[in-house]
């Protein structure tokens, strides 16, 4: 049997109260945990992109695969590789203060771009490598 107190309202046993309330810490517990597990490999990710990008940017005479084959990496291409770390980097701090979805995807759309960016050698480069050199002296 139920029993009514003041008002009409149930009263609950406190035993059941401290069940709810221990479960919600549980619960809150978990997702803490969750989200700093995914801080911690989302930076650590990061962290290579990071790693990545710069040593490319400091590369004076490498190389990278487009489109098959090996081309110069050019100043140009250094530049974007250099725009990429930097934007990973400030990813990374962005995530370690604070985890907001929408804004964490909007900063990897953005780092994918510059990736992308990075990667593409502009078809007039193609081009000056690819011209035999007295049309470029001519020009």
């Amino acid at each position: 049997m139920d029993k009514k107190g003041e008002g009409g309202y149930l009263l609950v046993k406190v035993s059941v109260n401290r069940f709810v309330s221990t479960r919600v810490e549980a619960i809150r517990n978990d997702v803490e945990a969750d989200i700093r597990r995914l801080r911690k490999r989302t930076i650590s990710r990061l962290e290579e992109v990071f790693n990545v990008a710069a040593r490319v940017a400091r590369c004076r005479n490498g190389h990278q695969r487009v489109n098959g084959k090996m081309t110069a990496i050019g100043l140009v291409q250094r530049k974007r590789w250099f725009r990429v770390a930097e934007h990973a980097a400030l990813t990374m701090k962005n995530i370690a203060s604070n985890v907001d979805e929408k804004e964490l995807l909007s900063r990897l759309n953005e780092l994918e771009r510059l990736v992308d960016e990075a990667k593409f050698i502009e078809q007039s480069c193609m081009d000056i490598l690819h011209e035999p050199h007295h049309r470029i002296v001519e020009a």
